[in-house]
C-alpha cells in the first residue's frame, strides 16, 4: 500500500443558518457561521473521532487501538461479503473454472489499530514494520468468504499495491491468519515490470489492477468476485461482479 499522507476523503459540513433560533447574530467564527458559509471542509480532528466511531475504537491496556466486532464497519463489511457470497453461490456449477480476487490491505486484512495508533498518517517504514511483525489482522468475514469459496473449487487470487519485496512476507501473515493458499499472487512490481503490463513501472492503480485481472482471466480463470475498498481496486473490468469493501480512512486513486 503506498498512499497520500494525509486523511483524504474528508465529510462535508451541513449548511446550517447563520442565525440562531432566538433571532440573535450568530457570533463569528462559530460553527453555526462556518457551516453557512461553507468555506472550510469538515474540521480534521472531528472527523478522525468520527472514523474511530464507525469503527468502535477502543485502547488495550498498552494503549494500543482496536475496532471492535460489534462497530458499524463490522456490520457494513458482513452485510457486502454476504451479498457477494451469494452472488458467487449462484455462479458456482455455470463458470468454468471461477475465481475471487482479493486486495489485500482493508480488504483481505484490516489495518485500522495501526491506522489509528498512527493518527492516519502513512509512514512507509512504519508500514514496513508493521508487515514484518504480523500487525495487521484479518478481516473476519472476507476470510471466511475466501475459505468457503476455496472448499468449493473456487481460486483465490491476491492483488495488492504492496511491493514485490514485501510479497513473502504478506503471504506468510496471510496464512498465518488462515487464508487458504492462492492460486497466485500479485505485488506492484518493483523492478522489471511483467510483459502483461504494457505501462511498465508507470502503471496508475487501475492500469496495474484492471492489467492483471485480464492476465490472470488469460490463464483460463473466470473471476466471479473482485474484492477492494478502493474505488481504484475495482475499475477497468475483468471481473463479473466488483465488490466496494468499507474504508473511510484513506482514498487511493
Amino acid at each position: 500500500m503506498s498512499r497520500f499522507p494525509a486523511l483524504l476523503k474528508l465529510a462535508a459540513a451541513a449548511a446550517i443558518g447563520a442565525t440562531v433560533a432566538s433571532g440573535a447574530t450568530a457570533l463569528a467564527g462559530s460553527d453555526a457561521v462556518t457551516a453557512a458559509h461553507g468555506r472550510e471542509p469538515a474540521n480534521i480532528g472531528q472527523v478522525k473521532n468520527d472514523v474511530k466511531a464507525y469503527y468502535g475504537d477502543y485502547l488495550d491496556a498498552s494503549g494500543k487501538h482496536h475496532y471492535s466486532d460489534s462497530s458499524r464497519f463490522v456490520t457494513d463489511t458482513q452485510r457486502v461479503v454476504a451479498d457477494a457470497k451469494r452472488y458467487l453461490t449462484q455462479k458456482l456449477g455455470k463458470v468454468k473454472d471461477p475465481a475471487i480476487v482479493l486486495d489485500v490491505d482493508d480488504t483481505s486484512e484490516v489495518t485500522y489499530g495501526w491506522e489509528a495508533d498512527n493518527d492516519f498518517g502513512f509512514d512507509p517504514v512504519k508500514q514496513q514494520q508493521a508487515i514484518d511483525n504480523g500487525t495487521f489482522v484479518a478481516n473476519k468475514p472476507v476470510l471466511e468468504l475466501a475459505n468457503w469459496a476455496a472448499q468449493r473449487g473456487v481460486k483465490i487470487y491476491f492483488l495488492t499495491g504492496r511491493s514485490t519485496p514485501q510479497g513473502p512476507q504478506s503471504l506468510k501473515n496471510l496464512a498465518n491468519e488462515g487464508y487458504p493458499a492462492p492460486a497466485d499472487a500479485f505485488f506492484k512490481p518493483a523492478g522489471t515490470a511483467p510483459g502483461y503490463l504494457p505501462c511498465g513501472l508507470t502503471c496508475t492503480t487501475i492500469q496495474y489492477k484492471s492489467g492483471t485481472r485480464a492476465h490472470i482471466q488469460a490463464t483460463g480463470a473466470h473471476i466471479v468476485l473482485n474484492l477492494g475498498d478502493q474505488f481504484s481496486d475495482l475499475e477497468g473490468g475483468y471481473a463479473d461482479h466488483p465488490v466496494k469493501l468499507p474504508n473511510p480512512m484513506y482514498y487511493l486513486p
